[in-house]
């Protein structure tokens, strides 16, 4: 006799901050502040000798102007890893929950050990977050396959592992949100770094040049 097998109910979604799924934006944003800095704050001609951009700077901030825009581009790759760091703060602690997660996890084993499920759900609904929505989605699971009885155990096992894998896939995204991105431009700081010493170095053999041409 065949049986129809139910499909894993699914997590419910985090009502908090999920995160910034189109992180392009704060790279455009962080592009846009990061040169404006570079132009109008580090090249703002009170920084030079008489007020010339083209000449000697007169403080720190025209001697980091005359790094050209290469300066620019590490501002916008620092801006963007600190958004990004705050927006992944926020996130986590949105999908951490609104209870301790310690205190949850005692109160929930012991709602379930005492066949509470209805209480555990309320529970789960209260805590919110992304470990509440995996519980939620197991203990539904188990409610539904304990009520099957053409189920053997190691059936009822698997179904119950396979809901709480779906639905702790159906977190990991909001998890792992923009961190790619993160870890790409941790990866390009070295190589940007590597870059502005290039770019300094041919422009310190231009100033030589120039040097030797004037003694000749």
């Amino acid at each position: 006799m065949a049986t129809t097998t139910k499909a894993a109910a699914p997590a419910k979604k985090n009502s908090g901050f999920q995160g910034v799924k189109a992180a392009w934006i704060i790279l455009v944003i962080c592009a846009i502040a990061g040169y404006s800095v570079w132009y109008f704050v580090m090249g703002n001609p009170d920084n030079f000798v008489g007020g010339d951009r083209t000449g000697h700077p007169a403080n720190l901030l025209g001697t980091v102007y005359k790094g050209g825009f290469v300066v620019g581009l590490i501002l916008t790759l620092l801006f963007t890893v600190i958004c990004l760091g705050i927006e992944r703060f926020f996130a986590i602690k949105s999908a951490s929950g609104k209870i301790n997660l310690a205190k949850f996890t005692a109160q929930v084993k012991a709602l379930i050990k005492e066949q509470k499920f209805a209480e555990a759900d309320a529970l789960c609904d209260k805590m919110q977050g992304s470990v509440a929505n995996v519980v939620k989605a197991s203990i539904k699971m188990y409610q539904t396959v304990e009520t099957d009885s053409t189920l053997k155990k190691a059936a009822k096992i698997a179904k119950i592992q396979q809901a709480h894998e779906e639905a702790t896939q159906l977190e990991m995204p909001t998890l792992q949100m923009n961190m790619p991105m993160v870890a790409t431009i941790v990866s390009l700081g070295t190589l940007t770094a590597l870059f502005v010493w290039y770019f300094d170095l041919l422009g310190c053999y231009r100033c030589l040049q120039l040097l030797l041409k004037q003694d000749r």
